[in-house]
């Protein structure tokens, strides 16, 4: 549902000030989330996010909360200096039901751009560069006992030699933080580890999952290897639908030949990758080991990429 403009200026005034200017641009519309992007009366580009109810079965449960789900998590990711310089304010509606998010505009390209171009030639040292970031931004989330809840090529935003995550509505917080939040079903399903598409297809919808560190190192290592491959790495279903199908099949942790899907050969880099990709959780490195790796990686690679 997109907003109407009334309602769409009611928002902007109350996130970005009276004095906005009046020039907002839609970015994204799906599943009850609207994405804006809108001045100040200064001239700084904000994000402001809209989420409304949804009546798509694939939608989340309560997904008119989700701005102000977020909202409150990045507040506590910002006091404790995980994630700064990007909250602005969150709130509901101003008429309606939803609420809204206003974040910082972050410059910079997604780790699906950023690795897109590096397909077009053998780019070693930048590849392990940007999968070093990746699993850093992933690791000090992890380190302080937060999960992000939703890894995506777009949610990884790449700034020079630094990477930046985005979009912490389905994050969890550390287990001795009560919080209440909406209910986790797991998220883009082709990233989905197969422990979490097993136990959402044993569950009921209303079932609330808890997501792991381990269960997120899949994730993770899952992007990255769509990222670097351009392709899935469990299946090669084409569909914009979440089906009991899919799931089953990602439940079987069974990947593609990287031989086969690979852009070029990089063995050290593939033995990092496919070593979050193993059906054992506990045989998975963490994040910040992944991060080291790479990083060591990227030191050594001699490309110039």
């Amino acid at each position: 549902m997109t907003l109407c403009y009334s309602q769409l200026m009611q928002v902007l005034a109350v996130a970005l000030g009276e004095d906005f200017r009046r020039s907002p641009e839609l970015i994204l519309e799906r599943r009850g989330t609207e994405l804006w992007s809108a001045a100040d009366s200064a001239g700084s580009l904000f994000a402001v996010k809209v989420t409304t109810p949804c009546s798509d079965p694939q939608g989340h449960i309560g997904s008119e909360d989700l701005a102000l789900v977020e909202g409150e998590l990045l507040r506590g990711l910002q006091a404790e200096g995980i994630v700064t310089g990007l909250y602005r304010g969150h709130g509901r509606l101003p008429e309606g039901t939803g609420s809204w998010l206003a974040l910082r505009w972050l410059d910079g390209r997604s780790a699906a751009s950023a690795f897109a171009d590096l397909r077009r030639g053998a780019g070693e040292r930048s590849a392990a560069a940007f999968a070093a970031g990746m699993a850093g931004a992933v690791a000090d989330l992890h380190d302080r006992g937060w999960r992000h809840g939703d890894l995506q090529k777009e949610h990884f935003v790449i700034r020079g030699s630094g990477v930046r995550l985005l979009d912490f509505a389905l994050a969890q917080r550390p287990q001795d933080i009560d919080s209440a939040s909406v209910v986790y079903r797991g998220a883009y399903d082709f990233f989905m580890s197969p422990e979490l598409a097993a136990e959402r297809l044993a569950t009921p919808r209303t079932q609330h999952l808890t997501l792991t560190t381990q269960s997120e190192v899949w994730s993770l290592c899952a992007v990255l290897y769509a990222c670097w491959t351009g392709v899935y790495p469990i299946s090669e279903k084409d569909t914009m639908q979440s089906t009991p199908e899919l799931r089953a099949e990602l439940a079987e942790g069974k990947c593609r030949d990287l031989s086969i899907t690979r852009p070029w050969a990089f063995p050290e880099f593939e033995e990092l990758l496919l070593s979050g990709l193993v059906i054992e959780p506990e045989h998975r490195p963490t994040a910040r080991e992944l991060a080291r790796g790479f990083q060591e990686l990227a030191l050594r690679a001699g490309d110039g990429a």
